[in-house]
């Protein structure tokens, strides 16, 4: 029910509408956009059963409906029973043959890298292409087995649908081989270094803003209707207390639940508010709140008068949060900033000074993003 939360009542939604408005650069066009996000998916060597289950429906979807796009090819059901094995043979064949070569070319890259091997299987488009292969076969293989039961329009258009996925993974084949060879040209691979080092650059900035924003958002929605807590301390205050040491409290350390904010619903948070003012003459205090930050999640965001909310306040405004429970240690987006600081220090010590000029040039782009969006 995500789309339920693209409204301004969200906090997420205000904050990154704000980042849009206002650093509109950093974002890609809407059709861009989910064009990568979509690639990307069927593209990561994670998602091998998203293109299993992609060719699959593409299998059956074409062997029910007359499509008159599928009968660019004309099959009868003698010559489809003789090809399916055919083709199961000829892919398989074809990829071994395949892998051999991109084995062999990876071999003579010219960076060798683990950085550098990963942009390449991404931009070669390299799991896709096996996991398709390998999904086409598998179901070449299970036409060939139920051929004798299938009905022989199904089976027909089943072997038809096949048939033009070959087609395609013959292009994805096509595909590959011309990036890696693109990869044995070093000016070629700092060129999409470069790229690659901007836009993690840019996600790093849309975080950075997020925080930013969303505290900003948040602090002027609630000061308009509460007041702002600040911890003050001073030290005649100090000097004039006697403090005394007490052992710890594992209640309270129990009570203590650390969580990474995700989101909040300002429409429940105006309605809260507005009943306790309308219920009682009071003072509404409040903390600031940043989206993805770590916050005590038992702890009050909103309290009547100095006292502590009672369990019906709790609820309530936890059910204004989104949270997500015991946050793991997120690894920063450094994977390319340390692959160029890396390159840095080996093109000092080996005086190649071409390569050092070429990074160097990377990172003045680099500080000239930065500096754009911090302003």
């Amino acid at each position: 029910m995500k789309f339920i939360r693209y409204s301004n009542i969200w906090l997420l939604h205000r904050s990154e509408k704000q980042i849009r408005r206002q650093h509109n650069e950093l974002y890609l066009s809407f059709f861009k956009h989910h064009c990568k996000a979509c690639i990307n998916h069927f593209c990561d060597r994670n998602n091998w059963f998203s293109v299993f289950l992609l060719v699959l429906i593409f299998f059956a979807f074409s062997s029910f409906p007359n499509l008159e796009i599928l009968n660019f090819l004309d099959f009868n059901s003698v010559l489809a029973k003789t090809v399916v094995d055919q083709r199961t043979t000829n892919i398989a064949a074809i990829i071994s043959m395949s892998l051999v070569v991109v084995g062999f070319l990876i071999t003579n890259l010219a960076l060798k890298s683990p950085t550098t091997i990963k942009l390449l299987f991404k931009k070669s488009r390299l799991y896709f292409t096996l996991y398709l292969t390998f999904s086409t076969i598998s179901c070449f293989i299970m036409l060939s087995t139920f051929r004798e039961t299938l009905n022989d329009f199904v089976f027909t258009r089943a072997v038809l649908a096949g048939t033009y996925l070959c087609i395609i993974i013959l292009l994805l084949i096509g595909y590959l081989f011309r990036k890696i060879i693109h990869f044995t040209d070093d000016k070629h691979i700092s060129e999409m270094l470069k790229k690659e080092l901007l836009d993690e650059a840019k996600e790093k900035l849309k975080l950075q803003l997020l925080k930013k924003y969303s505290r900003e958002i948040y602090t002027r929605f609630a000061s308009r209707r509460c007041t702002q807590y600040e911890f003050q301390v001073s030290l005649p205050l100090l000097l004039s207390q006697n403090f005394t040491v007490a052992p710890a409290n594992d209640e309270a350390e129990e009570k203590e639940d650390f969580r990474e904010l995700k989101n909040v619903n300002l429409l429940l948070l105006k309605l809260y508010i507005h009943l306790q003012k309308k219920k009682q003459q009071s003072t509404i205090s409040f903390k600031s709140m940043t989206l993805n930050e770590t916050f005590n999640y038992n702890e009050d965001l909103l309290w009547v008068n100095d006292r502590k909310n009672g369990w019906w306040s709790k609820w309530f405004l936890k059910f204004c949060l989104l949270t997500a429970p015991n946050p793991a240690k997120k690894t920063a987006l450094n994977t390319y900033r340390n692959e160029f600081d890396k390159t840095i220090l080996e093109s000092a010590q080996e005086s190649r000074h071409g390569k050092l000029e070429v990074t160097l040039a990377a990172y003045l782009d680099l500080y000239k993003l930065k500096m754009h969006h911090q302003n």
